[in-house]
């Protein structure tokens, strides 16, 4: 479970990297069980994790995300 909440922490955490902000929008969609767990979750395992995700492949043409199976983008067909 607390993988999870790791998970979609790193996916709430923008550019600028404010963990508390992040946290505190996912609190708000919890109960107080999921939320007591979030919070034992520590500002550096969330900032390890959301810095150690592989970067997004994208389209050089249309800027669309690819996936790592196909070979062609899905959006525009520019091969990768």
């Amino acid at each position: 479970m607390n993988r999870r909440h790791l998970h979609n922490l790193c996916a709430l955490l923008g550019d600028d990297l404010d963990v508390e902000r992040a946290r505190d929008e996912y609190l708000a969609s919890l109960d107080a069980d999921e939320g007591l767990a979030v919070l034992l979750i520590s500002d550096d395992e969330i900032l390890t994790a959301a810095t150690a995700r592989p970067p997004v492949l994208r389209c050089e043409r249309c800027a669309a995300r690819l996936s790592r199976k196909r070979h062609r983008c899905s959006r525009c067909g520019l091969p990768h």
